[in-house]
């Protein structure tokens, strides 16, 4: 169906030398020496490009070129492969969040920054502005703040509620512009800026969803006194809005808006079914709102975003997201569409991820578990595909490792799943290994591709990716296992994964090291000090220290109640469950590192625990990033975290 790169070989050639990257090649894979430990730059220099988007017409790409510390927006004419670059970041001042065509000449952007209150409290604000995109043009700010809100100025500020396929200078935001924490609905022009109100905020609703046509039909409204969440629906029948689903946090499976289908009653939702997250397509015209299965698994949650076809008008697939992204089609073109492409790519996952409108040329991004991701330009008319770029052009099979799925029982005898990386250089004895979790703890771990695994798996170490009770994507009574969990069983499942490998003769005992950020970073700091025997050296990125001290800064948060009730009620549990207040049982080596401007958890975190570590003479390293957030997307630091994560290892964990 399909041949590559014959009549767009010139195209692929442009996009090629524009971009910097290239294809490896059979021979060099073949050629390549079993392991190659590449240099420590090519990890902390990033993605050379992202965020790839095809122009409604196809004849332009969108996309975020990283270039040293800089992030550069481009715009590409694909026939030319002429080059147009509207703005930059450095990514200290602020950073890109998103971005996306308006529509075939105005570009959208989302950009964050952080600020901080008075009291001291840092948080992080978003702004959503539009420029064009084949010209040098002025770049207006869509949002600005109303004249009668007494000097309120929204926190985010980028809520596209609908781009409006028929009526293209427009889209409609969703901003709490007039009222704080109560949004209003605004036509805003992508040219000038003028806002139009079209729904007026409502003190029951806190969010609002349109439907494709750009008619307001859902508002979603959460009391954190309750926990609770409830959407309204506008009833075609009454005209009034009507209570269709509500949840409360925690106690119960969520239930999230997917978006509309062309049908203005035709709305997707994922709901529990039979313990695991699905989608559903729901018919607002009927009463009771029927529910349609659309997709599920009986092992894993759906998730993901829908696939929207303005050819054919209506919803045809699913954007899911099952620990490495695809596209997953229940329309039958599309459905015969992503055949054709795994038949002509049999060796990686194909993931449709930009169309044009006509939807006949497309942006395919292929992966697998040796290659983290090329982008290719397709033209279903003359059935060809060209490629675009390398994501990493650095990292190449003959270096990357796949990433092996492991189950093993935890001591309560509970089944988890696992994802090991074994190094080149591993010749089937115990090894030097890092048990990596990861942050959350809401959140999971899979097959795709990361950073701080494939770092380690280079530099000859197995590395072991628990999903540990309270991760995401197994169902609501696995994640719930995360509320007051912190320190408990979820802790013993990473030591059951430490004696999980030893048992299996993959991890030397005497040598394994805990490695995590954020919620792993806590994970982290508590092997070092609830389990002081096990683990030769802990990591710790951004981590939580005093879960006591975290639980009261909620009180500057929207929904205090919900983050509190994550963490859990019981201090004296807390108190025990907090590493500072354990710092004189660690027996091993510690890296402590942390944005002084983290907005997640503040550095404050890291900063006591390196005292208390000093004060009873442990042996520890702290690294303070001047202008670290949470994400490390600020080159330097990126650059320090994994100069010193090297140093550390080679020095406490040597192969």
């Amino acid at each position: 169906m399909f041949r590559l790169a014959l009549a767009h070989r010139q195209v692929a050639t442009l996009l090629l030398l524009v971009l910097t990257c290239a294809v490896q090649s059979l021979s060099a894979t073949e050629s390549a020496k079993k392991h190659t430990q590449l240099p420590l730059e090519v990890f902390y220099k990033g993605e050379l490009v992202e965020d790839i988007e095809l122009s409604p017409d196809g004849t332009h790409l969108l996309a975020l070129k990283n270039v040293g510390g800089d992030t550069v927006l481009m715009v590409l004419e694909i026939a030319t492969g002429k080059v147009f670059y509207p703005t930059k970041t450095d990514n200290k001042q602020f950073k890109f969040n998103w971005v996306a065509w308006a529509n075939n000449d105005r570009i959208l952007m989302s950009l964050r920054f952080d600020s901080r209150l008075r009291n001291g409290v840092k948080y992080m604000q978003t702004r959503l502005l539009a420029t064009d995109a084949k010209k040098p043009g002025k770049m207006i700010t869509l949002v600005k703040p109303d004249d009668d809100a007494n000097g309120w100025v929204s926190q985010f500020q980028d809520n596209i509620i609908s781009y409006l396929p028929d009526d293209p200078d427009h889209i409609l935001l969703s901003v709490d512009r007039e009222m704080p924490l109560h949004q209003t609905v605004y036509k805003a022009n992508v040219y000038t800026g003028k806002l139009k109100k079209i729904k007026k905020h409502s003190s029951t609703v806190r969010s609002w969803y349109a439907d494709r046509a750009g008619n307001v039909r859902v508002g979603q409204h959460y009391d954190d006194k309750k926990r609770k969440v409830s959407y309204k629906v506008l009833d075609s029948a009454t005209n009034k809005w009507v209570v269709a689903w509500e949840y409360i946090v925690f106690d119960e499976p969520e239930i999230n808006i997917a978006g509309f289908g062309h049908n203005p009653n035709e709305l997707y939702i994922f709901a529990d079914h039979e313990g695991r997250q699905a989608l559903f397509k729901t018919d607002l015209s009927k009463p009771g709102y029927p529910r349609e299965l659309v997709l599920s698994s009986p092992d894993y949650d759906v998730s993901g975003r829908l696939i929207y076809s303005s050819a054919l008008k209506e919803v045809v697939g699913l954007y899911y997201n099952d620990g490495s992204s695809k596209s997953v089609f229940w329309n039958q073109e599309f459905k015969a569409f992503q055949a054709g492409l795994d038949k002509a790519l049999p060796d990686t996952r194909n993931y449709i991820s930009s169309m044009s409108s006509d939807g006949r040329k497309y942006i395919l991004f292929t992966t697998n578990n040796t290659n983290p991701g090329n982008y290719l330009f397709g033209d279903r008319d003359e059935k060809s595909i060209s490629h675009v770029a390398t994501s990493y052009p650095d990292l190449t099979e003959d270096v990357l490792v796949e990433k092996q799925s492991r189950t093993y029982k935890a001591r309560d005898g509970l089944e988890l799943e696992g994802f090991l990386s074994l190094p080149k250089t591993f010749s089937n004895k115990p090894t030097a290994t890092i048990i990596l979790p990861h942050g959350g703890p809401m959140s999971e771990d899979g097959k795709s591709f990361d950073l701080f695994s494939t770092f380690m798996a280079n530099r000859g170490y197995v590395v072991f990716q628990p999903n540990f009770r309270g991760s995401s994507g197994y169902g609501h009574d696995f994640m719930m296992q995360a509320v007051g969990g912190y320190g408990l069983e979820m802790q013993d499942d990473l030591e059951d994964a430490v004696k999980y490998l030893v048992d299996e003769k993959i991890a030397d005992p005497k040598k394994v090291c805990i490695v995590g950020a954020s919620y792993g970073g806590y994970a982290a700091l508590m092997g070092a000090t609830k389990t002081p025997d096990l683990f030769q050296c802990a990591i710790s990125f951004a981590g939580m220290s005093d879960l006591i001290k975290m639980r009261d800064s909620f009180r500057n948060f929207t929904n205090k109640n919900t983050a509190r009730k994550q963490f859990g009620e019981d201090k004296t549990q807390l108190k025990e469950t907090s590493p500072v207040r354990m710092a004189e049982r660690v027996k091993i080596p510690i890296l402590l590192i942390h944005g002084k401007d983290d907005t997640t958890v503040p550095v404050v975190q890291s900063r006591i625990m390196a005292d208390e570590l000093k004060d009873h003479g442990k042996v520890y390293e702290y690294v303070e990033l001047e202008n670290g957030t949470h994400y490390l997307d600020y080159y330097p630091d990126r650059k320090q975290t994994f100069e010193a994560m090297e140093n550390f290892l080679k020095k406490y964990l040597p192969i």
